[in-house]
């Protein structure tokens, strides 16, 4: 583990001093034992979503002010300045429970279809048998911030009617419907919801009818066309079934680790197309009742036109769930060499990132840890080798506990670099953020000097996702803390690079057009990508796939195999631009 902590004990109740080993929660809470009165003084108080200088009567612990930029700074941190004042709600003294050290996410997206990105950030609130009941009462909304197009951001939660409700996690987001308007699925402990986009800029609970509650310990949901119907089924991804009673039997006094308690099947529904979900799970092939989930993620592992899984587990070994076309899925992970870390361990797993990580035109894998992270490089074998040591990362990631991980392109310059929110599994002192750049042979160096002055102060960060909120080609970023607010850093670069984003639209595929497989041409120069819904820790990111070119100036070729098997093709492609792809009626198919 990390800091010179002690390894997660591996066996039943096994636990680390500090650090929850998952975090999951299902059915009737029960009110945590030995839950007392103040100690002394008040430590820290339920935070609600307020500006970072409001006073609010009982918090002693007030969300991170601003951080000014210096003039070279890469990025910005201008979430309070946009109008992006949402806090994470905490409700507790301390990081008590295993369910408490995990924070909550958002997605980005654009739900008014205006061409600017927007912000959907969920909240906790109070939980009984979980937040401490001397922290307030009132449960925080979830906020929706609308993108202005001018650099600020309004609130527009109560309009659309997206308050929310209980004690959230995460959100996906996708076009269930197929209307052209992007709908939004909140993650909770206990009932989950699924809001429809009515495309007048409100939204309609139509949970009960769609028939998506599951009400476990959900962590993570993704969007996906599992059977390629054309239609976005939906994956949740459940945790474990937290009791409060739980002690530890190993570390007297800390918390429980994820093996203390029963793991949570995970759910997969496909969607019929009248509005209604049904559960497939076991028909599908995906039961795994002794999984932890973390996190989710979705996309073409083989690039065989189908999407696949990957499943990040608490303790517990990832699974690589391969489609077989038709929606039946079998666990490959081991055998692809991606169910363990390097030295054979299944430490804590929060997230996976997927980029081309050494540019040779194949998908790699960073898998974000408590214990020793993995960076998967896949072969020309179809399997993966963890160049998590050879690549740089191990030194540069040894000392942190990473959640949120994402690649992202931060200077347009052709290469997959990488961003990590950094947090303490223990205690709210928080620790440095990373960003690492790739010399484009996939080996790491440390950005952060580089980043600017929010990658020097200690953040307890937890969520991560990419977004232009600006269209300006220079990629941004959200990051969610745990008891703090939301940063929201933009991307001032001016290394004169070019880019490319695409954004796709089905018409025989779902509307989303997630599971596209795209190939950009230019010279004797090559990219991949695939258009999916992109999940990772908590949060989604901006869902437009996005091209760092480099020099290039003109790109030759963009060739789009959609799900559907229809081919598409643009030559002589203009760059610095968002082009829009429409899958087309007529052509090429499979």
């Amino acid at each position: 583990m990390r800091a010179g902590r002690a390894r997660p004990a591996h066996g039943p109740g096994g636990a680390v001093p500090g650090r929850p080993q998952g975090h999951r929660f299902q059915g009737v809470l029960r009110r945590l034992a030995g839950q007392g009165v103040f100690a002394g003084v008040l430590a820290l108080a339920c935070l609600a979503s307020v500006l970072p200088n409001e006073e609010v009567m009982g918090v002693a612990r007030l969300p991170t002010s601003r951080i000014p930029a210096e003039p070279d700074d890469l990025f910005e941190d201008i979430g309070p300045s946009a109008g992006i004042r949402f806090v994470h709600q905490f409700c507790h003294r301390k990081i008590a429970s295993i369910l408490l050290s995990n924070g909550s996410g958002g997605a980005v997206l654009d739900y008014d279809r205006d061409g600017w990105m927007d912000l959907y950030l969920v909240n906790w609130g109070p939980l009984e048998g979980v937040t401490a009941k001397e922290f307030g009462t009132r449960r925080e909304p979830n906020r929706l911030y609308r993108n202005r197009g001018d650099g600020t951001f309004e609130d527009a939660t109560e309009r659309a009617g997206l308050a929310g409700r209980g004690f959230s996690s995460a959100v996906a987001a996708g076009d269930y419907d197929n209307d052209g308007h992007t709908d939004l699925y909140v993650v909770n402990v206990g009932p989950n919801a699924l809001y429809r986009n009515r495309g007048d800029g409100t939204f309609e609970d139509v949970t009960a009818r769609a028939g998506v509650a599951d009400a476990g310990t959900g962590i993570s949901a993704v969007f996906l066309d599992a059977d390629r119907d054309g239609r976005l089924d939906l994956f949740v991804a459940n945790y474990l079934t937290f009791d409060p009673s739980t002690v530890s039997e190993q570390n007297p006094g800390a918390y429980p680790g994820p093996l203390a308690y029963p793991g949570e099947a995970n759910v997969l529904y496909r969607n019929r197309g009248d509005g209604t979900f049904e559960d497939v799970t076991r028909a599908s092939g995906l039961h795994a009742p002794g999984h932890r989930a973390m996190s989710v993620s979705a996309f073409d592992c083989d690039r065989d036109g189908d999407t696949d899984l990957y499943v990040s587990n608490d303790d517990t070994p990832n699974a690589l769930w391969l489609n077989d076309g038709a929606g039946r899925f079998r666990d490959a992970a081991i055998e692809s060499g991606v169910a363990f870390n390097a030295i054979g361990e299944a430490p804590g797993s929060m997230n996976a990132a997927f980029g081309d990580a050494n540019g040779d035109g194949l998908m790699d894998m960073y898998v974000t840890r408590l214990g020793y992270g993995s960076l998967y490089m896949r072969n020309a074998l179809d399997r993966y080798d963890d160049r998590m040591w050879a690549s740089g990362l191990g030194r540069l990631t040894q000392k942190y506990v990473g959640w949120g991980g994402i690649f992202l392109d931060f200077d347009n310059d052709t290469d997959a670099d990488l961003f990590i929110a950094n947090g303490d599994a223990f205690t709210l002192e928080g620790t440095h953020t990373l960003l690492l750049e790739n010399d484009g042979a996939g080996r790491f160096s440390d950005a952060s000097i580089r980043g600017g002055a929010f990658f020097r102060k200690a953040i307890n960060g937890r969520g991560a996702a990419v977004a232009d909120f600006d269209n300006d080609g220079r990629l941004d970023v959200v990051l969610t803390a745990l008891a703090d607010r939301v940063f929201v850093l933009r991307n001032r670069g001016s290394s004169g690079n070019h880019w490319l984003k695409l954004s796709f639209e089905g018409t025989r595929s779902s509307r989303d057009g997630f599971g596209a497989l795209v190939t950009v041409s230019a010279g004797d120069r090559t990219w991949h990508g695939e258009a999916l819904c992109p999940v990772g820790f908590l949060m989604q990111g901006d869902k437009r796939v996005h091209f760092g070119l480099g020099g290039v100036t003109r790109v030759d070729r963009v060739s789009v195999r959609w799900p559907s098997g229809r081919r598409q093709e643009l030559t002589d492609v203009a760059v610095d631009r968002v082009v829009h792809l429409r899958e087309p009626f007529e052509g090429s198919s499979e």
